[in-house]
Parts: structure tokens; sequence; C-alpha cells
């Protein structure tokens, strides 16, 4: 199987799951939207910024899974650990990429039907602003900061894998809460944030130094993939 093709087969059997989450996450947001229009005031945050802690911690499980769910299956079957590599990483970027233009969609979609409903909703903490410029460094963001989710939890089920549940717990979720704050500094983001008032407000600096992040956690990983012995 060449690496393009387990790649891509890798992010259709992940994608499924995204559209679960985002169609459950979608749910839970229009009972609370419901409440919020017939009980309460009407001030609630756009579905962007509802789904932003959510949809990361997703993204972290899904990279916990691809080393159970698929390193090990193709493993087992002849696939190489460096195309097995390679196509993780075309499948995390596709997975980024696609989860935030599902959640932007629906964002975009629950917006107009609250305009044609004509309930009058005031839109908090609101994360599309007007403009294609604006909305493509959200959008970038987002893709960015799912990614970088995506790479830290394969790093935590690579660590499992390799070393155990011991020292795996003891040293990798450690490590994992490390590079989460990280994250967490680099776009400002509030949730598992142990600085969440500190941000660097440089939109070409987080996209820098996330790139170079991400490839601390990809030679992370490499390296841990490389050493990994193939449980029969």
């Amino acid at each position: 199987m060449s690496t393009k093709k387990l790649g891509f087969g890798i992010f259709r059997e992940q994608l499924k799951w995204s559209l679960w989450y985002t169609f459950t996450i979608l749910l839970i947001y229009i009972a609370v939207l419901l409440y919020q229009v017939y009980v309460e005031a009407i001030e609630f945050t756009d579905f962007s910024m509802f789904s932003n802690g959510s949809s990361s911690i997703f993204m972290l499980i899904i990279g916990i899974l691809s080393t159970y769910s698929f390193f090990d299956y193709f493993a087992k079957r002849g696939i190489t650990r460096r195309n097995f590599f390679k196509a993780t990483i075309g499948a995390s970027v596709l997975l980024a990429i696609a989860i935030s233009i599902t959640i932007f969609l629906m964002n975009g979609l629950l917006h107009l039907l609250v305009q044609n409903t004509g309930w009058n909703i005031t839109w908090t903490n609101e994360v599309s602003p007007p403009g294609f410029f604006s909305f493509m460094e959200v959008f970038i963001s987002y893709a960015l900061i799912h990614a970088l989710y995506y790479l830290i939890g394969w790093m935590i089920g690579l660590g499992y894998y390799r070393f155990g549940w011991v020292l795996g717990t003891l040293a990798f979720v450690p490590l994992a809460l490390i590079f989460v704050n990280i994250t967490g500094l680099l776009w400002g983001l509030s949730h598992i944030n142990f600085f969440p008032h500190l941000s660097l407000q440089s939109f070409p600096l987080s996209i820098v130094l996330s790139i170079v992040f991400a490839g601390i956690l990809l030679y992370i990983n490499h390296r841990l993939i490389k050493e990994i012995t193939v449980v029969m």
C-alpha cells in the first residue's frame, strides 16, 4: 500500500469519527441555544468558540488512538514505520483542516438560521470576524491548533505503546500538559492553560513558532516510532 493511499485511508476513517463528534456537539449547542432563547437573556457565544475547547481535546484523543487503532493494525500487516509516519502526518493535516472547515460551516449556517427565525441574539466571544483576511487568520489559527493537539495526542499514544502504562503516565502525560500549555501560550487559549492571560499577540510569530513546535513534536514522534516493538 502506498503512503498516499494509506494516509487517505487513515484520514477517511478519522473523518467519520469527526463527523460524529461535530454532529453531537452541534445538538448540544442547539439545545443550549434554545434554552437561552426561551428561558434566559439572549446573549450567547457563537458555535466556533463554543466548540473550540472540545474540538481540540477531540483531536488530542484522535492522536492517541492513531497508535492503537492504526499503527498496531498496519504494522502487523507489513506496513513500514516510515510509511505509516508519513501517512499519519498527511492524515493529521487533512483532518485538522477538515474539522476546522466543518466547524465554521456549521457556525455560518447557525447564524443564518438565527437571522431567519428572527431571534434577537447578541453573539458574545464571536470568532468569525467579517472580512476575508480576518476570517482566514482565525481559520488558520484553528487548523494549526487542531494539528498541534493531534501531534500531542500522537506522542502520548506512542509513549504508552513504547514504554507501557506506568512510564507513559508518569512521563508523557506531564510532557503533553507542557506542550498543551505551549499551544495555549502561542494562541491565547484558556482551556488547559497555566498562563491564560499570556498571549504572543502576533499572528505571524504564532504561525512561525507553531511550525517550529510542530517540528519538535514530529521529531519526538519519529524517534518514538522508530524504537517501538510491535506487540504481536
